[in-house]
């Protein structure tokens, strides 16, 4: 399956800065803090990157994410 491309604007941005300073983990509530942006904001972000799988649900009910794939050039998290 062929995947689009991922825009990387500036709230994509600070979304994945986010996630780098935390080892790769964050809750939708505490993107939303940290970037004082609104949740839908923030989740039309989320979804971009898991529709790309780039991010993954660790507890869908807390909406706690683990990014698996930093998009940006030179940013690949694979372990």
């Amino acid at each position: 399956m062929k995947q689009m491309a991922l825009r990387i604007d500036p709230m994509m941005e600070s979304v994945l800065d986010v996630f780098v300073a935390t080892d790769g983990y964050a809750t939708t509530g505490y993107l939303v803090d940290e970037l004082d942006s609104t949740r839908p904001t923030v989740t039309k972000r989320l979804d971009r990157l898991y529709a790309a799988d780039k991010i993954e649900y660790v507890h869908e009910p807390t909406a706690f994410w683990r990014l698996i794939d930093d998009p940006r050039e030179g940013g690949d998290r694979d372990e």
